[in-house]
């Protein structure tokens, strides 16, 4: 055999592999790659640490990577706001720091009363708790 041909022969198997992983993943069979953000997500979401409205979940995770690529600094544990009607983000640290006390890193909504629940994230994003 040349070259041409083996090329050939590894061309058609290539494709052959695409074609049959792409039919997979249109009908179910198998899962396409995730990010780690988005393994993340899904884990986080079955996560028995969390408790209440997944659309809230999923826009706190949202929010959470905006904020990061924004630049927003992480460590000291601050409010990120609202994330659905009655649901705040919160960063703090795991085990808690005393800069998750202060007051400025604190969402004021849920401690006034004007939401009733939060989704509190460690600085890398990781779910604490939520109530």
């Amino acid at each position: 055999m040349n070259k041409k041909t083996i090329f050939s022969i590894i061309v058609a198997v290539s494709l052959t592999a695409l074609l049959i992983f792409a039919f997979l993943v249109s009908h179910n069979k198998v899962s396409a790659p995730t990010t780690q953000q988005e393994s993340t997500r899904q884990a986080q979401t079955n996560s028995p640490n969390f408790k209440g409205n997944e659309d809230a979940f999923k826009n706190a995770l949202n929010l959470y990577i905006q904020k990061k690529q924004e630049g927003v600094d992480m460590s000291t544990g601050p409010c990120l706001g609202r994330v659905a009607d009655d649901w705040v983000l919160d960063i703090a640290h795991n085990p808690r720091q005393a800069v998750d006390d202060s007051a400025e890193n604190q969402c004021q909504d849920f401690k006034n009363g004007n939401v009733k629940h939060f989704i509190e994230f460690d600085p890398n994003g990781e779910l604490i708790r939520s109530q």
